[in-house]
């Protein structure tokens, strides 16, 4: 639940170029050619903000705020597992606040090396967990509440151009990335079906032991959004012609 947010750096990395078909007043085109190019794709993303808060629709790029995560899958350690859970109808709010701290573009390579910060999200949804923390079982199905704060995410998007249909054409290819989480803050309802006793220790658990959930949790969730960005990428730049929509001049 935690890293799906990194998906909107580069839904508005694809969709300054994506749009380029009418060019409406709100995309900035950038030339490859451009000594400046990665702040001309920073001003481009900066512009798209207020609307990749709301949705673009002639993009097919959803709102943010919400944004929406069907499942995410966390598992650890061989059976018997100390930790697994399923997260679904996930919401994350504050998506969209985020900044952008560092952008280096190698146009021949078709590689972006990005880093993002938030300083503040919040999530809500379905949980399923079944886990043994220093021997403390954990085990509930419900509604679960999640604060985090201060996130740092660096990641490398990987692209590559191909010849289709007379043009040639950009592909994500991979979009690999570190996250840090300085803090965060869960509530989950209905643990041990709602046994208030049982309930309290197993949160007093998760929450002296932040640092051994989040390194169990962050490979199943940055392996999730890397499958959102290169879904979310790819088709918005589906069937559009390279040079067009990123010029040489």
């Amino acid at each position: 639940m935690i890293s799906s947010y990194l998906a909107i750096f580069c839904v508005g990395l694809a969709g300054f170029t994506s749009a380029v078909r009418d060019i409406p007043d709100y995309i900035h085109v950038c030339k490859r050619s451009d000594p400046h190019v990665a702040k001309c794709i920073r001003e481009s993303v900066e512009v798209l903000r207020p609307r990749l808060r709301q949705g673009i629709p002639e993009l097919g790029v959803p709102s943010l705020e919400p944004l929406h995560i069907n499942e995410i899958t966390i598992f650890r350690g061989d059976p018997p597992s100390n930790l697994k859970a399923f997260l679904r109808n996930v919401k994350v709010h504050g998506a969209s606040d985020f900044q952008i701290t560092k952008l280096k573009v190698n146009v021949d390579k078709n590689t972006y090396r990005v880093g993002v910060k938030f300083r503040k999200m919040s999530f809500d949804g379905d949980y399923d967990i079944d886990a043994r923390v220093l021997v403390v079982p954990i085990k509930g199905t419900g509604k679960f509440t999640a604060d985090i704060s201060d996130v740092d995410g660096q990641g490398v998007l990987k692209a590559e151009i191909s010849e289709k249909n007379g043009h040639r054409e950009i592909k994500f290819t991979s979009f690999d990335f570190a996250i840090k989480i300085a803090d965060y803050n869960i509530h989950l309802d209905n643990l041990f079906n709602g046994d208030e006793v049982l309930s309290r220790a197993a949160m007093d658990v998760i929450n002296d032991n932040k640092a051994e959930f989040i390194q169990a949790a962050l490979p199943f969730i940055q392996r999730k959004t890397a499958e959102i960005l290169l879904d979310a990428a790819n088709k918005i730049t589906e069937d559009l012609d390279y040079d067009q929509v990123f010029p040489e001049k």
